[in-house]
Parts: C-alpha cells; structure tokens; sequence
C-alpha cells in the first residue's frame, strides 16, 4: 500500500499466548471423555466374550462329553495295536450334503462299503482316509432294504487298504471292534462282543452287538480279533446296543448282476 492512500493503517490484534493453551476445565473434560470412552469398550469387549463364552458353552457338550470322553480314551488305548493301526488306513469318512457317515475299503482298487441312507440323496460324495487323502465316489451298487450300498472311489487307485469279508457263521459273545466317526470326531475304535441274530425293520435279519454305537457311526465295520469283517453297523437299539448288517449281505450284494 502507497503512502497516503489511506490516514489510518488497519491494526491486528496479536493472540495471547494463552489462547493457545489448554484449561484445567478442557483437561478435566477430556479426561472425563477418555474414562467414558474406556468404559464402553470394556462394555463392548465383555459383551462380546459373554456372546462367546455362551455360543462355546452351547457347543462344547455336544463334542466333549462324558460318553465322548469315555470312547476317545478307549480308542487311544485300543489304537496303540498295531493290527487295529492296519485296520484303520481302510476307513473312510463320507461326507456330502451337510452329513457325515462310515464307510470301509473292500478291495484296493476302491471299492467301498457304506449305509444306503449314509449316501442317500447325497448330490457329491467324498470319502476321506486317516492319511488325508480326499476323492470323489460314485455309487456303484445300492440295497435300501438291507440298508447297504457299494461306492467306488473315482480315482485311478489300486493300492488303497482293504478289510476281507467274512461269511461264517456269526456266535454269540464273540470278541468284536467297530471303527468309526462318531459325533464330531474320526477313526475312532471302540471294542465290544457280539450278541444274537434278531429280526429288524430290514429285509434280512441284523446282528445285535454290544458296543456303544452313536451318529456317525453308520457304516462302520464290525470286525473279528483277525481283522475279518462280519458285518456293518447300520443303527442303535433301544437298549443302546448297537445293530449291524452280516457281511452275508454285502457279499450277496457284490454278486448281483
């Protein structure tokens, strides 16, 4: 600005160096909004493991119980057999459609023996080893009246273990384990004793054995001291025994055209 322009030059008022500090009043305020601010997060965090606790506590029983616990150290136990170890390597689980069963390998090129109502209405069918190995399967032979059917691992496999079946004649009070995926859990041994031919809602008469049997269990193999299989488990009765299908059936069932 020239000289003369104007008599009076506009004046600026400089701020105090106070303005640009902070009152006890703000530093109080501030805190008070700290500690309010620390209070809802604690809120939301207990909430949120509250929310946790109750969806773990709502789970848990159904996976860890005492029939649970009681069978997972029996398996354990059992498993340390080097023969049942064997036995193991030709169990499957069968997964498909949101559900879960049993199966066993009955040939090493992949022929598999399950539960007709394991598979049933099942759109894709995967069987899993112990090894974690996953394939597909196709249904290859079915019996919904002897509640039986024959998968057949897609895969090109010729060295998969398999359990022999057995024809003889089943005695009672025989020595027996079943291995399966009871619940929520996998390969699971369990041992027991064979009971007395009764007559079921099948079409052929079913073997009562004396071996906690659960859901998963379907399609588990029931199987002799020298490893042969005598038959299927298919069910539980109503005094919690469990019911299996001769392995009289599945060889019948293998001979059909």
């Amino acid at each position: 600005m020239k000289k003369g322009e104007n008599d009076e030059l506009e004046e600026f008022e400089e701020p105090s160096l106070e303005d640009f500090q902070i009152t006890e009043e703000e530093l109080a305020a501030k805190a008070r909004k700290k500690q309010k601010r620390q209070k809802t997060i604690k809120y939301i965090t207990f909430f949120i493991i509250l929310t946790l606790l109750v969806n773990i506590w709502g789970i848990v029983p159904r996976i860890i119980n005492i029939p649970s616990i009681q069978f997972l150290l029996k398996s354990n136990e059992l498993s340390k057999d080097s023969h049942i170890q064997a036995w193991k390597e030709a169990i499957v689980t069968i997964n498909g459609s949101g559900r879960k069963g049993t199966g066993f390998v009955i040939d090493p090129a992949g022929l598999i023996v399950t539960n007709f109502h394991v598979i049933d209405k099942m759109k894709e069918i995967q069987v899993s080893f112990s090894n974690g190995e996953i394939y597909s399967a196709e249904v290859l032979k079915e019996n919904p009246e002897n509640d039986i059917a024959l998968l057949k691992v897609a895969a090109q496999k010729k060295d998969l273990s398999s359990l022999p079946l057995s024809d003889q004649k089943i005695e009672p009070n025989r020595p027996i384990y079943i291995i399966g995926n009871p619940l929520a859990h996998t390969f699971i041994v369990n041992e027991g004793t064979s009971g007395e031919m009764v007559r079921s809602s099948l079409l052929s008469e079913v073997l009562i054995i004396d071996v906690p049997v659960h859901s998963g269990n379907s399609g588990s193999p029931v199987l002799t001291e020298d490893g042969l299989v005598i038959g299927v488990v298919y069910a539980t009765s109503k005094e919690n025994k469990g019911l299996a299908i001769p392995a009289k059936q599945i060889l019948e069932l293998l001979d059909m055209d």
